[in-house]
């Protein structure tokens, strides 16, 4: 591992006579101006990806200022700022000077940029490991497309490696002042952990599934995951069902689970090693990381109740069925689902087999909007959706030949009529669904859906993206 260099802190944030001012009267055989130089310079490339037509006429000057100023000050806060870009940046015809200069916006620009600099080291104890003039003197240089100073790709891994290190050295003191703090806890695995309230419920079983209260924070007791929505709300109302092959659940509160018990709290202090490893957990969305690698964890969790696996789904399920049963004038049907006609339509049935286009909003058994296609709709600028009965869901292909063109239903499917015991996408196993669904035309098969032509499969976006972050991954990996 690289040697960091420790210096005061104030000798780096306030500029003295021996600071470089320029690319050229840097050291790079010195560890700290070099990493100072990548850091800025990396942050200043973001700039490369906004529109030349916008970036153009930035000022760049106030760029510069606005992150030298945000990474030097703990004091200053860029939330004023964001309200500002976010009025700058409304209009789709370029940024509007209306209520603020370009020189103002392009200050509090910088400034979101100096701000996550200086979070990110101070979240790694490193601020004082890295010079900010040097830091600005990387970020000018992006600014302008002069950052040569070090090979991109070697900027890059070394960012990389330098973070990686910081994660390493500031996790392993987090784990070691836990373990002084709570020697109790400390397990020979590694972890500590640490019961803040007891209950005689029973062991923890994980074979089971859980109805848990569970937040994950990093080391500065930032939260990463967390199931709680209102800390005002009770803690089942703030809970989730989750099972121990759940992504949120670490290999090390797996293994504390012997010591836990139903209805207790547990603070937990997790090593890296035993939470998400040397490669982190990615957000696949966005290609960014969720838990950086290295990255030591603090886990607060209670589990309110456990039970055989799909049990609270399937129970929830029936409450839902039972509830649209009870609906006066509700259809059910021997297949088991629940046909609560809306409004009447005026049109004929929708014959079975047709092709039928329909609005729709989707809602879980909690309760909670899955999909709706007005909103959709609206946002997309698309028609309503069109589907044909052959390739929907038994419970459409039974259900949405009741309906007549020009009503509106709502139609409950127990899980064995929607997506089964695998679920799909957004939808998890036994999950029971509910629609409410507009009738606005059908035809014969073929005439509003065309028929799917057999072709050679494609790939797309979304997958030759995933492609490439896996090779860049296996590249790195083999690079390290």
């Amino acid at each position: 591992m690289k040697k960091l260099f420790i210096i005061p802190l104030s000798a780096l944030l306030f500029a003295c006579g021996g600071d470089p001012k320029d690319a050229s009267e840097i050291d790079l055989e010195n560890f700290e101006e070099r990493i100072s130089y990548a850091l800025g310079a990396d942050m200043g490339a973001n700039f490369a990806n906004i529109p030349e037509d916008i970036y153009s006429v930035l000022d760049k000057q106030a760029l510069e200022d606005g992150f030298y100023e945000f990474l030097t000050s703990e004091d200053k806060k860029s939330e004023d700022c964001q309200d500002i870009l976010r009025t700058a940046f409304a209009s789709r015809q370029g940024i509007d000077t209306t209520d603020h200069s370009m020189k103002e916006i392009s200050h509090c620009y910088g400034s979101i940029f100096g701000e996550m600099m200086r979070k990110s080291l101070t979240s790694k104890k490193a601020l004082d490991q890295v010079n900010a003039d040097i830091a600005k003197i990387g970020f000018k240089d992006a600014l302008i497309k002069a950052d040569t100073l070090i090979p991109k790709e070697e900027r890059k891994q070394m960012i990389v490696d330098f973070n990686n290190d910081l994660n390493k050295l500031v996790g392993e003191e987090f784990i070691s002042d836990a373990a002084n703090e709570n020697t109790e806890g400390f397990d020979d695995s590694g972890y500590i952990l640490v019961e803040t309230e007891g209950s005689d419920g029973a062991p923890i079983d994980l074979n089971k599934e859980y109805e848990i209260v569970y937040t994950m924070t990093n080391v500065v007791g930032d939260t990463i995951i967390s199931t709680t929505i209102d800390p005002s709300l009770s803690d089942l109302e703030n809970s989730q069902v989750i099972n121990a092959t759940d992504i949120v659940l670490p290999e090390g509160w797996k293994m504390a689970a012997k010591d836990m018990k139903v209805g207790a709290e547990y603070t937990l202090y997790i090593p890296y090693e035993l939470g998400f490893g040397e490669k982190g957990l990615m957000n696949q969305q966005s290609s960014s990381y969720v838990i950086p690698p290295f990255s030591a964890l603090k886990v607060y969790s209670k589990v309110l109740g456990q039970y055989e696996l799909n049990t609270v789904a399937k129970e929830r399920g029936k409450k839902v069925l039972e509830e649209a049963k009870n609906t006066p004038g509700a259809y059910v049907d021997e297949s088991g689902f629940v046909l609560i006609t809306l409004e009447k339509g005026e049109g004929a049935k929708v014959p079975e087999g047709s092709d039928v286009q329909a609005h729709y909003i989707l809602s879980n058994s909690k309760g909670e909007m899955v999909e709706n296609s007005y909103m959709m709709s609206m946002e997309q600028g698309q028609q309503p959706p069109k589907f044909s009965l052959n390739g929907v869901v038994d419970g459409w292909q039974k259900a949405v030949p009741m309906m007549k063109k020009g009503g509106r239903y709502k139609l409950v499917l127990p899980y064995q009529l929607a997506y089964g015991e695998q679920g799909n996408g957004s939808i998890p196993p036994f999950e029971t669904l509910s629609f409410e669904m507009e009738i606005l035309d059908f035809g014969e098969p073929g005439t509003l859906v065309q028929p799917r032509q057999q072709q050679q499969p494609q790939i797309t976006e979304e997958q030759m993206k995933q492609i490439q972050q896996q090779m860049q991954q296996q590249q790195q990996q083999q690079g390290n």
